[in-house]
């Protein structure tokens, strides 16, 4: 009976472990210094990753740097390769990005690092930040799963707290994004805590819930039972 019962569990996880083991094709719009340091993370993770720029011949060193699941390409092929697009752009940009890459988004889900600044930015920021970064991420990217992560922390903190248990807010409603936004924030060696799109704008620098946290403290922010009501499997990973 032992051995049967051996074999019964051997197999569940013969089934079961692709699923877990799955990685992601992450097409990364923006090889700055953010864009460049998750996609390099997430490389080690073991997802492959390609650093896409107007300029993909000049991002030979990151490539070289991230490892050999890294690759270099332009915006548009990063768009229609990744199953992931990470938007790590000045937020200036969004609308030559939302008109270059129109229609081939569609059920993709976002994972946006972007942040609009009123200066920096202009009236492209000041509007995003008026009406919600969330709704004009959504305005800019129609059709989409969006998830927003790592907008206030800076890339030195990011390899340097990566693995130390560090907690920051996931910014996401429908369960796509949920899941991926999880996934990718817990692959880059960080711990997420699910918040919804309406609160996106408090996590953008000088924001309530900007930085890095203790996982306690940051879902003392937020009442567990906000997003988990419907979405069980998500929220327990995230709690």
């Amino acid at each position: 009976m032992s051995r049967i019962f051996s074999l019964m569990l051997a197999g569940l996880v013969l089934y079961t472990s692709p699923a877990m083991a799955d990685t992601l094709k992450i097409g990364v719009i923006g090889a700055g210094k953010v864009g460049g340091t998750l996609g390099t993370l997430w490389v080690k993770a073991g997802h492959s990753v390609m650093f896409s720029s107007r300029h993909p011949e000049a991002l030979a060193d990151l490539v070289k740097e991230a490892g050999p699941n890294a690759r270099a390409g332009s915006v548009t092929e990063a768009a229609a390769w990744g199953d992931v697009i990470v938007l790590s752009v000045p937020y200036g940009a969004m609308p030559a990005l939302s008109e270059q890459l129109k229609g081939k988004l569609d059920g993709k889900v976002i994972f946006s690092t972007s942040n609009p600044f009123g200066g920096r930015d202009a009236d492209v920021g000041r509007k995003a930040l008026d009406m919600g970064v969330a709704l004009a991420d959504q305005q800019y990217l129609p059709g989409v799963h969006l998830v927003r992560a790592f907008n206030a922390i800076g890339f030195a903190s990011m390899k340097g707290l990566s693995g130390k248990n560090k907690a920051i807010p996931v910014f996401a409603d429908d369960a796509q994004a949920r899941d991926i936004g999880v996934r990718l924030v817990r692959d880059a060696g960080f711990v997420p805590v699910l918040f919804p799109l309406a609160r996106a704008n408090e996590g953008l620098p000088g924001g309530p819930l900007s930085g890095v946290w203790r996982e306690a403290d940051l879902k003392q922010r937020r009442g567990v039972g906000e997003l988990c009501q419907n979405v069980e499997a998500t929220c327990a990973e995230a709690r």
